[in-house]
């Protein structure tokens, strides 16, 4: 869903700056010479690559994090989503220099994409005065500044796209079979959590037979949460807990209360009450769903690494803003 415009005082500024600026075209900005005080276009706000980076082109980045940030990317710290402004400017420059494009058509395709998230009923295409209204009404901007935001997003994308595609791994037998293992194997039962991994071992001592246990939640302290039927998978994804942990965790008997482990930022007890276990004679089945899954995860890592990789070669330097762009 496209996010709410924020009260920002320079769009004005910054409508032509994808298509004026000379960064992006190979040449940077340079700070202009003259008397009285800079204006946010003539301010350089960093350099990357030992290129200057004009503030007009910073200013147009932040407006586009903030009017379309991703998932979770609310949340971050204004720290934290400085440091993303500047890494989707690194990765625009990047798409820059392998000569990527968008064309009018697949631009077109984007945007009733995220018309078609907004519920509108109309395209770009089959109602441009409508489309048109909507830009002006819902972002406060004009089509062509909306229509550079998204072609800016979808190089980025692009340029990321192709080098986790081009990303070469390698993936075995045994990585697939554990993988089928940890989304086929279930474990259900009740946990107590607690905040260190020595009050959590403390707290095991005393209750490591199914017995002890009962006895414990007999005596109503501490307080015993019920854990739903769940994957190993998910519980290693949602909270964090090993794999060598958890596989050794499904492998007790039912009734059992197992040694504490991670839990997200604290540790817990586990007392283990239902499990299902996987039919291996069934993996040659989903072979081939694996081998992608897995496939894609190691190819987003590689892109990871790629992306550090360019961010540390860039050589970023981001200057103090006496008057930053909002």
């Amino acid at each position: 869903m496209v996010a709410r415009p924020l009260g920002i005082s320079t769009v004005v500024a910054v409508i032509a700056i994808l298509r004026a600026s000379l960064l992006f075209a190979g040449q940077p900005v340079r700070a202009t010479q003259g008397h009285g005080p800079a204006t946010p276009a003539d301010q350089i706000a960093g350099y990357m690559f030992d290129i200057p980076v004009p503030m007009s082109n910073y200013a147009f980045a932040k407006r586009v994090a903030y009017m379309f940030p991703k998932p979770g990317e609310e949340s971050l710290t204004p720290a934290q989503r400085e440091r993303l402004i500047w890494e989707a400017l690194i990765l625009h420059y990047e798409s820059f220099r392998r000569g990527i494009t968008i064309s009018a058509a697949e631009l077109d395709q984007w945007i009733d994409g995220v018309l078609k998230q907004e519920q509108l009923t109309f395209t770009k295409q089959q109602d441009p005065t409508a489309y048109q209204r909507w830009v002006t009404d819902r972002l406060g901007e004009d089509v062509e500044l909306f229509e550079n935001q998204m072609r800016y997003l979808m190089q980025i994308d692009r340029v990321k796209d192709t080098v986790r595609r081009a990303s070469t791994v390698t993936v075995s037998d045994e990585e697939m079979q554990q993988e089928f293992l940890n989304e086929k194997n279930h474990v259900a039962g009740e946990m107590v959590t607690f905040e260190t991994k020595e009050a959590a071992q403390a707290f095991y001592d005393t209750v490591k037979s199914p017995k002890q246990w009962e006895a414990m939640k007999a005596a109503g302290q501490p307080t015993v949460r019920p854990v739903n039927l769940m994957t190993l998978e998910a519980y290693m994804d949602l909270w964090g807990i090993p794999k060598e942990q958890m596989s050794a965790f499904h492998g007790l008997a039912i009734g059992s209360v197992g040694p504490p482990m991670p839990f997200g930022k604290q540790w817990c007890v586990y007392h283990l009450l239902e499990k299902r276990t996987a039919d291996l004679s069934q993996f040659p089945n989903e072979r081939q769903s694996y081998y992608e899954q897995i496939k894609a995860k190691k190819q987003y890592h590689a892109l990871q690494q790629w992306i550090e990789d360019l961010k540390a070669s860039a050589q970023l330097k981001v200057l103090p803003l006496a008057d930053p762009v909002q």
